[in-house]
């Protein structure tokens, strides 16, 4: 954690004026209380999470929340060097995976003391404990967002194909069926560069080696442990479909996949389940959504968890804590809204809801939960998922040599690792 505190320090330093909200203003106690809060949801899902602040204000009168959107990429650094000040948000959304690289710097509030026991209840176990450390509450669970497959019902149709693949030799079957018969893509795996990094082969490629029964560290998260039979066939089956079967664009990057899907250039599609929210939109689509396939054994899929936090503050100000406790549990107990997006809630209550169950495509996907991949808990993931996004795009679209490739993500996983 070392390498942390300096690097939050150096924020500070070069950061603060550019980018740390103003000092947080106590409640007056006229009017509603005002709340803050900054959203690096983007795209289909950012559309549905600014609906839910719209009806959120609109049905009581007593808080008010606004809410700025900040670029994903630059959000994390914004992040850091507000709550690093004491001045950021007085709430803010976490991935699950980064609680840990917040926790240790005690700049999250502890909620045990502000949530009641009843609405903890409410939510699923897993989700919720995966926001504990050391024994106490420092986040509350929005969602639940696995890597899903999308598949174009009418493309497999025309190609004669009646069943959705369950392994990774009938997905490259079936791809190659329907680019021969179709003249469309077998499948759009986005795997480079672009809007964001080709964060969808890091996904896949966490998802296929668990599902071999491999893990991409070691127990103790002291050092890599894909380098092996599991990482070797997980890299040549996703090299294998840009360049070998010639079924995947080489060079496609995630709006280019979207994008295509949605015009039907494509049998199979890959993403987390936000993108069922705006695929269901799109007029003329016939797709279906499943888990992911068990390609290489067990069912197994990569997930995170959109989170809610409160910051600890330079002056906390108990009735803006108050009222973000009375925002995080509206939100969470009205997921049916954000399920809109594809996103799989976390209450009881919701999943169980006539609303939620309503939607189309999300109970085709919901069991997904019970094979989802946790990421390891280590501050040094973060960094390690970002490095090997680029790694295996150098890897698929160059087609290099698998080994090689993988003796290189080893040794530089295993230098990240060194520093935390």
């Amino acid at each position: 954690m070392k390498r942390k505190l300096m690097a939050i320090i150096a924020l500070i330093a070069v950061g603060t004026l550019l980018f740390a909200s103003a000092p947080q203003e106590a409640s007056t106690g006229e009017g509603p209380v005002e709340l803050k809060f900054w959203s690096l949801f983007t795209g289909g899902d950012g559309a549905f999470f600014d609906a839910m602040i719209e009806e959120f204000n609109a049905s009581q009168d007593e808080i008010h929340m606004t809410n700025d959107m900040v670029k994903f990429d630059d959000y994390y650094t914004k992040l850091t060097t507000a709550l690093a000040a004491g001045n950021a948000p007085d709430v803010i959304v976490l991935h699950q995976a980064r609680l840990i690289n917040y926790v240790p710097s005690g700049v999250l509030l502890p909620l045990d003391e502000y949530v009641s026991d009843e609405m903890l209840s409410d939510f699923q176990t897993a989700p919720l404990e995966a926001c504990r450390m050391d024994g106490k509450l420092y986040a509350i669970p929005f969602d639940v967002h696995p890597i899903v497959m999308y598949t174009n019902t009418s493309l497999l149709e025309e190609a004669g194909i009646d069943k959705i693949p369950e392994t990774a030799e009938e997905f490259t079957a079936a791809a190659k069926a329907v680019k021969e018969a179709t003249g469309q893509w077998g499948s759009l795996i986005d795997n480079t560069t672009g809007t964001y990094k080709a964060y969808t082969l890091t996904r896949l490629f966490v998802s296929l080696v668990n599902q071999q029964g491999g893990s991409m560290l070691t127990e103790d998260m002291s050092a890599a442990a894909f380098n092996n039979e599991y990482g070797y066939n997980a890299l040549v089956w996703l090299q294998s479909l840009v360049n070998e079967e010639a079924v995947n664009p080489n060079e496609l990057d995630y709006d280019a996949a979207m994008n295509m899907f949605k015009l039907g250039e494509g049998a199979f599609y890959f993403n987390g389940v936000w993108a069922t929210g705006t695929l269901e939109q799109t007029e003329g689509l016939e797709f279906a959504a499943s888990p992911l396939p068990a390609f290489m054994g067990e069912s197994a899929a990569w997930t995170d968890s959109h989170t809610f936090a409160i910051p600890v503050q330079k002056n906390q100000d108990p009735a803006k804590v108050e009222a973000a406790i009375k925002f995080i549990d509206w939100m969470t107990g009205n997921a049916h809204l954000w399920a809109k997006a594809g996103n799989i809630p976390t209450r009881n209550s919701v999943l169980e809801g006539e609303e939620f169950n309503a939607l189309p495509y999300r109970a085709d996907y919901a069991a997904a939960v019970s094979s989802v991949v946790a990421n390891p808990p280590t501050a040094a993931w973060g960094e390690i998922y970002e490095t090997l996004s680029d790694l295996l795009e150098a890897a698929v679209t160059k087609n290099l040599d698998p080994q090689t490739s993988l003796d290189g993500m080893e040794a530089t996983v295993n230098e990240i690792i060194s520093r935390y």
